[in-house]
This record gives C-alpha cells, sequence and structure tokens, in this order.
C-alpha cells in the first residue's frame, strides 16, 4: 500500500472523522461501528475507495468518541451546590498570582482512590511551589461556564486542557507533605528557576521582565492584564507566548547556524543534513521543555520532528506533512479539537502552505511578502470568527513583529539565560523595555473593527473566498471573493420591527446583564463582573451587532451588577448613563427616578424605583426598577431590590405592576420575590439570572416553590444559558441563545418549563 493512498487518502478523512465528531448531538458509538463493518464490506467487494475513505472517517469519529468519553466520566458529578472534600493535592504548574488570589492547575488525589487533575483558586494568596504536594480542604463543583451565541466556553477550554473540577481551597486547612520530584516536578521547578533569574532586572525593568517570562518559560501571568490589552488590538497576541511560531522559528535558526559552522570545519561531513536536522529537533524540544510541553509547542515540536524524519528527496510533500502532524496530535489527545489554538495553529499554516504553492522559485522577498499577505487575509476571517474582532493594524504590525521577536527577542533572551552574563540580561530586559513602550504608544492609534456575527455558512464562503484569492490564477475570481469578504465582515442581524422590543438576559454567571433592543435603540441593564463583561458580555454585544448604547442603566454598586461599566462604557461610549447611586462613580450619570419615560420605536420605557431613606445603608434597595412595554406585553427588572423595596412598590403602583416577564430580584435570592408583590405582578415567566452551583443558592428554594405555587414558569441562566424573547402582538415564547448543544457539552441543561 503506498505511502501516498496512506498520507493523502485515509488520513485525512479519519482526521475530519476527529473533528467531525465534537459536533454530533449524540455520544452514541455503537451506529457508527455498524457504519464502519458496512462500508469494510462493500470496500471488500468492490475495491471502491469512496468505501475505504468512509471507514477511515467512522474510524475516526469512533476514536474520538471513545477517548472523549473516557475523559468525560472522569468529570466531576453535576450538583447545585459545590460540596465540601479533603483531597490530597500535588500543584503540577506556575501558579499565577493575581490581585485578588492565585490560580494554578494540580494532580488531586480523592479519598476514593480516583485521580483527576483540578483548577484551584486560592483567595488567601498562600505560597503553592510547583511540586509541592498538600493535604488540604476544597469546595469542589464542577466546570460549567456561561452558554451564549459566542464567547470563552469554559467547558470546551477544560476538556481540551484534561481538567476535571474547579475547586476554591478553604483558608486554614491545609498540610504539607513530602514532595514530589518526578520528572515532571523537576522541569517545573526547571522554569522556575530559570524565570526567577530575571528577577535582578524586574525593578529597573518591570515590562521587559513580564515579557521575557512570557517568551522564555511560558509564564503568561507575569504580565499584567494591561499588556494584554495593547497586544489585542495589534494582534499581536499569538507572539506573546511560547508559541508555535516561535518553537518553528528558532529550529530554522538553529539549523541555520549549524550549517555554517558546518561549512568551516576542517573535513568534510558526507551527510550534513543529519546534523542540522538533529539541531532543528533538538532546538524544538529545549524550547518547547521550557513552555512545559504546552499544547502549541506540542504541535509545532511534532511538525518539526515529522519534517526532520520525513523530507527527504521528496519522500512526502508538504501537505502531506500536515496532514501527517494533525493525525498523531489527534492520536495523542483528540480533545486538542475543542482548543482555539488548534484551528488557528493549523489552519495558518495550511494557509501559507496554499498559498506558497507555485512560488518555490520566485525571490525571497516576494515570497515574504506572500506570506504576510495570506496570513493576514486568512487571519481576518479566521480571528474575526474565534473573537469577534479584526485588528486593522494586525498586518503590518505583525510583519515588524515577526521577525524581530522570533529572530531578535527570543535568541537573545534564551542566551542571556544559557550565558551567565548580568550585562546581557540587562541587554536583553531592556530591548523588551523599549519594545514594550513602542507597542503601548502603536496600540493607542490601532483601530478594531468588530464585525457581527455571521451565519455559519457565511463564515465558510468567506474562507473558501479566501482560498481563492490565492490562488496564483484565482485573479478572475477576486473581485468576486472581495466582495464575499466584504459582505460578511459588513453582516448586521435582523433588528425587530417598530414597536417590537427584543430582550435578552445574557448569561454572565452570578451577576445580571439585561440588553433591551427595539427597531433604532440600544438599551443595556448591568454588566455583571467586570470578568463577566469582557469574556461574555462585550463580545455577544458586538456579534449581535451592537456597537454603541443610547442606554446604560447601572440598577446599583454591587460588582456582580456594575463591575463592567468601565470596558462597557469605554468599548461601547453609551449616550446617556442612569444609575441608581449616582454618588458611586466619577463619571457623569443621571439619577433613575420615579416617573421618568421616555419611547422608542413605539416602544414605552418607565422607572418605577421609588426614594430610599436616607440613612439606609445596604445598597440593594437603591436598585433602579425598569419596566419596558410593547404591545401588551411588559418585563419587569428589578435589580438587586429587596421584599422591603417591593413592597414599597406595591403601595405606589398596585396592579399596574403588572408584566408578563419578571426578572427576579437579586438573582432569586430569598431577601427578595415577596408573595404579595409576585402575585400583583402576576408573570407568566420569571428570570433567575445566576451562576451555577453558586455559593448563595440562588435562585433559592423557597422562590422556586412560590413560583411554582403560582404556576409561573422558572428560567435560568445557570442551567439554561442566555435566553431571549420578543415583546410583540405575538405569544410570548423564549428561545436559548445557543441553539446547539454538542454532546460533551453539559449546558444548556434540560429545563422544564414547569417545577
Amino acid at each position: 500500500m503506498s505511502k501516498t493512498l496512506v498520507v493523502s487518502g485515509w488520513l485525512p478523512w479519519w482526521v475530519l472523522g476527529v473533528c467531525g465528531s465534537y459536533l454530533l448531538p449524540s455520544p452514541a458509538i455503537l451506529p457508527w461501528i455498524y457504519a464502519f463493518f458496512i462500508l469494510l464490506v462493500f470496500a471488500f467487494f468492490t475495491r471502491w475507495l469512496v468505501f475505504l475513505f468512509g471507514c477511515a472517517l467512522c474510524a475516526g469519529i469512533i476514536f474520538a468518541l471513545w477517548r472523549t468519553d473516557n475523559l468525560l466520566q472522569n468529570q466531576w458529578p453535576l450538583t447545585d451546590k459545590a460540596s465540601v472534600q479533603n483531597i490530597t493535592l500535588t500543584v503540577s504548574d506556575i501558579p499565577q498570582y493575581e490581585q485578588q488570589r492565585s490560580r494554578f492547575v494540580a494532580q488531586v488525589k480523592l479519598p476514593d482512590g480516583r485521580q483527576q487533575q483540578w483548577l484551584l483558586t486560592d483567595y488567601s494568596k498562600q505560597q503553592w511551589t510547583a511540586g509541592s504536594r498538600w493535604q488540604i480542604k476544597a469546595k469542589v463543583r464542577a466546570i460549567i461556564g456561561e452558554a451564549n451565541k459566542v464567547g470563552f466556553n469554559r467547558e470546551a477550554w477544560a476538556l481540551a486542557n484534561h481538567i476535571s473540577a474547579q475547586a476554591t481551597v478553604v483558608k486554614g486547612q491545609r498540610k504539607a507533605l513530602p514532595a514530589v520530584s518526578g520528572w515532571k516536578e523537576k522541569l517545573t521547578s526547571w522554569r522556575i528557576w530559570c524565570g526567577g533569574r530575571w528577577e535582578a532586572q524586574s525593578q529597573i525593568y518591570p515590562q521587559g521582565v513580564a515579557l521575557i517570562k512570557a517568551l522564555t518559560v511560558g509564564e503568561q501571568s507575569a504580565l499584567p492584564a494591561e499588556a494584554w490589552q495593547v497586544f489585542r488590538p495589534l494582534g499581536l497576541n499569538h507572539l506573546v507566548s511560547i508559541s508555535g511560531l516561535h518553537v518553528g522559528m528558532l529550529a530554522m535558526l538553529a539549523a541555520w547556524l549549524c550549517s555554517k559552522c558546518l561549512q568551516y570545519l576542517p573535513f568534510q561531513i558526507s551527510q550534513p543534513w543529519i546534523l542540522t536536522r538533529g539541531a532543528a529537533v533538538i532546538t524544538a524540544i529545549v524550547y518547547s521543555a521550557l513552555a512545559g510541553f504546552a499544547v502549541p509547542t506540542q504541535r509545532s515540536m511534532l511538525m518539526i520532528i515529522i519534517l526532520a524524519l520525513t523530507w527527504r528527496r521528496g519522500y512526502l510533500r508538504a501537505f502531506q506533512i500536515w496532514w501527517l502532524t494533525i493525525a498523531l496530535v489527534l492520536l495523542f489527545d483528540p480533545l486538542a479539537v475543542l482548543s482555539v489554538g488548534f484551528w488557528l495553529s493549523f489552519l495558518l499554516v495550511a494557509v501559507l502552505m496554499w498559498a506558497g504553492e507555485g512560488v518555490n522559485h520566485t525571490i525571497k522577498l516576494f515570497q515574504l511578502m506572500q506570506a504576510q499577505w495570506a496570513a493576514g487575509l486568512a487571519s481576518v476571517v479566521l480571528v474575526a470568527f474565534c473573537f469577534g474582532s479584526v485588528p486593522v493594524m494586525s498586518p503590518l504590525v505583525n510583519a515588524l513583529a515577526i521577525p524581530w521577536f522570533t529572530l531578535v527577542l527570543v535568541p537573545i533572551a534564551l542566551l542571556s539565560m544559557i550565558v551567565p552574563l548580568d550585562f546581557l540580561r540587562t541587554f536583553a530586559a531592556y530591548l523588551t523595555e523599549q519594545t514594550m513602550q513602542i507597542l503601548n504608544t502603536i496600540a493607542k492609534y490601532a483601530p478594531e473593527y468588530y464585525p457581527a456575527h455571521a451565519p455559519l455558512a457565511m463564515w465558510v464562503l468567506a474562507m473558501l473566498s479566501v482560498l481563492i484569492m490565492l490562488l496564483p490564477r484565482g485573479w478572475h475570481l477576486r473581485p468576486l471573493c472581495l466582495l464575499i469578504l466584504l459582505l460578511m465582515l459588513s453582516y448586521q442581524p435582523p433588528r425587530p420591527a417598530q414597536g417590537e422590543a427584543l430582550v435578552r438576559v445574557w448569561d454572565v454567571g452570578q451577576g445580571l446583564a439585561v440588553n433591551i433592543s427595539t427597531a433604532g435603540h440600544e438599551l443595556l441593564f448591568d454588566t455583571g463582573t467586570a470578568y463577566a463583561a469582557q469574556s461574555v458580555l462585550l463580545p455577544n454585544l458586538r456579534a449581535a451587532g451592537i456597537r454603541q448604547l443610547d442606554t446604560l442603566v447601572l440598577s446599583h454598586n454591587d460588582a456582580d451588577h456594575d463591575g463592567g461599566v468601565v470596558l462597557i462604557k469605554k468599548q461601547l461610549q453609551p449616550k446617556k448613563i442612569i444609575a441608581g447611586q449616582i454618588s458611586a462613580y466619577q463619571f457623569p450619570v443621571h439619577p433613575c427616578t420615579a416617573g421618568a419615560n421616555w419611547q422608542w420605536d413605539n416602544v414605552w420605557f418607565e422607572f418605577l424605583n421609588q426614594p430610599v431613606a436616607t440613612n439606609k445603608k445596604g445598597k440593594n434597595d437603591y436598585s433602579c426598577v425598569l419596566r419596558v412595554v410593547s404591545a401588551d406585553k411588559a418585563v419587569l427588572i428589578t435589580g438587586d431590590l429587596g421584599k422591603k423595596g417591593e413592597q414599597t412598590l406595591l403601595k405606589a403602583y398596585g396592579d399596574k405592576l403588572f408584566s408578563q416577564i419578571l426578572v427576579l430580584g437579586h438573582h432569586g435570592s430569598r431577601y427578595s420575590s415577596d408573595a404579595a408583590f409576585i402575585q400583583t405582578v402576576a408573570p407568566q415567566y420569571a428570570v433567575a439570572s445566576a451562576g451555577f452551583a453558586n455559593p448563595y443558592g440562588h435562585p433559592h428554594i423557597q422562590v422556586q416553590a412560590l413560583l411554582a405555587q403560582e404556576n409561573i414558569s422558572l428560567l435560568r441562566t445557570d442551567r439554561m444559558g442566555g435566553i431571549q424573547s420578543i415583546l410583540s402582538e405575538r405569544n410570548l415564547s423564549w428561545q436559548p441563545l445557543q441553539v446547539y448543544k454538542p454532546y460533551w457539552q453539559r449546558k444548556p441543561m434540560k429545563q422544564t418549563s414547569r417545577l
């Protein structure tokens, strides 16, 4: 059987089977086993390759389902509350120390003998040395993230990194145990020692040393959050780590240096290519070890090893090596498919090879320009799809930054670690500090474009258009392809009709964020926490085509309601900000006073909150209360208003509070949702915006019982994810923002309409 048939024929279909399996709605493996044997029988009697390729596809699906099921069986079970566990753990990576907490990944041994990998958070910020062992008490829960249309998928991230649970360390409940001295622990200790050699320069060049640690030992937590805000609009996030690009470029540099050194030897080497490729492989392995063998470096290291073993006398072509590398990565870990980095790295490499076909005999400068043009054009679609933004200056900045980082900064930083000379480390820190200063300046003027999230078919068509535009003979179709690309970038989702209001309750975890859209206006009620605003809310607002807010309402000054106000204010520039506690903000805001009302596109908005006694110490009763009416439907949002505040509303408005939709006060706390208030509002639906297995028990069991007694449907973002409905003359109905659920994702969970 020829190598061409295996690599070019079977492997792509096997890879497609593995990747496609994660789109399946069911993990049932038996039908695919039946299909495999049926196709195998047809292939045996007909000798048609199409049946063999079908067998390879089924084999890939079967393999991925089997491997993923083994990991899913080891995931922490779904429970409404975090459980307290006594565990023994071994810190397996460099901890990340943040302003209010420290986070680290650890190998955990449970009392029943099971071994799992957990992500732990310690709010007391104790020291957790890599390789150290501890007996601790921790509050553990399943990793269930937010489920909206787009945004960070925590479940996919956890599975791709083989993390089974997340836990919070109980303060004062740890006991030191003898440390482990395996090769992994020794490797991590070596990385920490390498990073610690820069402490003398960190006082003078703090940003430079932080960048060096990220580039040399993969310690990305050394960089402050402000630095990542600089890299994002420049499209440099992929450079600020030990990425596959760094590994590949450094290996090429090592091979080139080795070849030059061989030229000056007093004797001739019969097969110098063995030494040059050996130097490239050793460099890739050592540099990947510095990163702790992170997933992106594993991919590049594997590709370099395969390239060194096979690229001799045309044994395998470039795309055959590409398919073989993907197959080996997926054979080792099929869950890499759930990592965004997997797709970005391999697809960008494929685009570069695609664009390089037919230009092997052109001058080097043209090849470099062609590669930069291909990477920039492809990244427009890939980055926009994955992250919802297009860094406009990214192609130009990357054209300068890629050679500077990979050929100057990284080699000098590594050399300064090998050669024990202080002035060399100081020089490296100085260069990186100046680099950060220049990037800070450029980022202030770097524009970003945020396209709305188009239908999947339009994204696929746009990527095909990019591939056609990169073909040497694709000139005649390039105008049409460019038009398709521009249409994808300028796509706008349909808006509500006149007199209708689209209500979206975003899943922001333990917090609140409600967006109300009319035919021509946008209102956002609360922002959730700062983290939720950054990772969930802002990407989803932009994906919905919202580039500016007409009004931002901040119900009251609490981190889970207005924690993201700085980000939202900066990025979406609301024309008007209304708040329940105006003294809590350093920028101009308007108070939400009872009786204030306005009309947008035949939709009525009014504030109902009543004055609060000046000696009131609690924040919750200052919450803005907003009622929105469209046609004969209404939604009532009360922030964190407590029972006393609800009783005050009853006295002031009585039956005028009637609304078909009620966003439950205080996330469904028992200190809100007064029985008389619920009976007067008489909603058809009650929405509880809360985090999964939150420590407060929201929505409270008493509130659930009251709603069930009143025959009110309870909708929960902690189980259903983000939801939306339209206020119009039509009957009310709710749809999840995340329409499709693959089998490996546990949220959205099944939710009955009645309790």
